[in-house]
């Protein structure tokens, strides 16, 4: 009984579902995106002006908190818990990223991000937030 329980928990709760905020290669027709998200369509995409700066560290941006609100390129999907556990793995949750909830007001809603805030920013700025296909 125990354990029918407890697998009927997990299901449920694999089928709530979340909005994730992308900028990097989850955005649509970049690399990751055909792994995790497709065939998923963003219900956003668009600059939104949010506390965060982008870097480049080459193959993939990186978000570091700021003190002024900054446009970044954003696409905005649904996804269900248990992909966004899967892409907590993809980013390296805690190590790496933190999936951080934040609103924006360009949709009324709060919306999970990935961001770094466990050190200081580093690589290359991305002064107009877009992060673009490296070749």
């Amino acid at each position: 009984m125990y354990l029918r329980l407890k697998l009927l928990k997990n299901n449920l709760n694999d089928l709530k579902e979340h909005l994730l905020a992308v900028y990097g290669t989850l955005k649509e027709n970049f690399p990751n995106y055909f792994y995790y998200l497709n065939p998923n369509k963003p219900i956003f995409r668009g600059a939104v002006k949010i506390p965060f700066k982008m870097y480049s560290e080459g193959g993939f941006p990186l978000l570091f908190p700021s003190e002024t609100d900054n446009s970044i390129y954003l696409e905005v999907f649904q996804v269900s818990e248990k992909l966004l556990l899967k892409i907590d793995r993809l980013e390296g949750v805690p190590h790496l990223y933190s999936r951080e909830k934040i609103f924006l007001n360009e949709i009324n809603s709060d919306v999970f991000i990935y961001v770094i805030t466990n050190r200081e920013p580093y690589g290359e700025e991305i002064k107009d937030g877009i992060f673009r296909k490296v070749d």
